[in-house]
């Protein structure tokens, strides 16, 4: 964090506490807080959990100054009866099972269980439950397995999950003969030293490097940097590094990224990679990577997680300049503010498939990091 970082909470004449004065004085505590953590790893040694907590930190502060949080109650909400009207609506149970990614509520599970009961497919709903950790979820993981379904899509659908409880979980799958490379999916936007180690034991046992760096998404630590660049020295594919930068807009990811472009780095992996980030930065190398011939569906795709203003509309700019609707759905996993809803009625509102697709990337690796409602528990 630069020193020069509390300039930007003015110092306010004494006498009664305004909202900016008290929004002031939460900030500088927020700031103290990051630079005693700072302190103390530089003495102490540096770890993983005082990243973490200095990352929490800075979004805090961030949401401070943005405004109010979102209102993940009313989105799931709103998500759930826009899919419950879907499949009234003839649509696939398939796509309406995975419409639900990241949806943890008491309507959303009993929706996966009439999904269940009408022959939607199990690897499916198991697929929905990423970023959900509650003791519900948990069950109905474990009840199916117990009904035949394929460890590796339930082990995919713990992405976003890093519970106590999902770890073990990991660990007996990996047991029963879950394939190396989907557990190391599943560690998608889960960076605790518990999932950095598992990491570490996965390469050691044969897990494929390309999977391992995919599987990064959503983490962006000093740790997980660093073993992105370990992979790539140990012949990681460029790619797949570029895929598995989603979610993690940093300087240094930023930076990540441009030297792999200048490496070789597919430009259209790259745009992918660019999902769950929208900074300006990100929003300018959008574009740059449009001029340089990357696919505008590629583009499109990236833009998932994003809301802005900006981002919403480059969506309809690339509509407009020919992008396939199905990837501008995708897009719009994650997205679920006012704008979003609205664009969804405007552009899809004849087809109900692509409606509830729009809640979805796709990619279960994507969903873990992208539609995160807070239900990880």
């Amino acid at each position: 964090m630069p020193e020069s970082f509390e300039q930007h909470f003015p110092k306010q004449p004494e006498g009664p506490k305004s909202p900016e004065k008290i929004k002031e004085e939460e900030g500088l505590a927020l700031v103290r807080e990051i630079k005693e953590i700072q302190k103390r790893m530089e003495k102490e040694g540096k770890t993983i959990e005082g990243y973490q907590r200095i990352t929490k930190l800075a979004q805090e502060i961030k949401k401070l100054y943005e405004g109010k949080e979102r209102d993940f109650e009313a989105e799931v909400k709103t998500i759930v009866a826009n899919l419950e009207k879907a499949l009234k609506e003839g649509v696939d149970k398939n796509y309406v099972a995975r419409g639900l990614a990241g949806v943890g509520t008491k309507e959303a599970m009993e929706l996966r269980e009439r999904l269940l009961k009408e022959g939607a497919n199990k690897d499916y709903v198991a697929w929905s439950l990423v970023g959900v950790g509650t003791k519900e979820a948990m069950e109905l993981r474990e009840r199916l397995l117990e009904e035949g379904a394929d460890k590796n899509y339930v082990a995919q659908g713990l992405a976003g999950v890093g519970t106590k409880e999902a770890m073990a979980l990991r660990e007996r799958l990996l047991e029963e003969g879950a394939g190396k490379n989907y557990v190391a999916w599943s560690l998608a936007g889960v960076g605790t030293k518990e999932a950095m180690e598992l990491r570490e034991r996965l390469l050691k046992e044969g897990a494929n490097k390309n999977d391992v760096a995919y599987g990064l998404a959503g983490v962006g630590t000093k740790e997980a940097m660093e073993l992105r660049e370990r992979l790539l020295e140990e012949g990681a594919d460029k790619n797949y590094v570029a895929l598995g930068l989603a979610g993690v807009g940093t300087k240094e990811a930023m930076e990540l990224r441009e030297r792999l472009l200048k490496e070789g780095a597919n430009k259209n992996d790259v745009a992918y990679g660019l999902a769950g980030v929208g900074t300006k930065e990100a929003m300018e190398l959008r574009e740059r990577l449009l001029k340089e011939g990357a696919g505008k569906n590629y583009v499109a795709y990236g833009l998932a997680g994003v809301g802005t203003k900006e981002a919403m509309d480059l969506r309809e700019r690339l509509l407009k300049e020919g992008a396939d609707k199905d990837y501008v759905a995708l897009s719009l996993a994650g997205v679920n503010t006012k704008e979003a809803e609205e664009f969804r009625r405007k552009h899809f509102a004849d087809n109900p498939t692509l409606f509830a697709t729009s809640y979805s990337t796709g990619w279960i690796v994507y969903n873990g990091i992208i539609c995160r409602y807070g239900y990880e528990e």
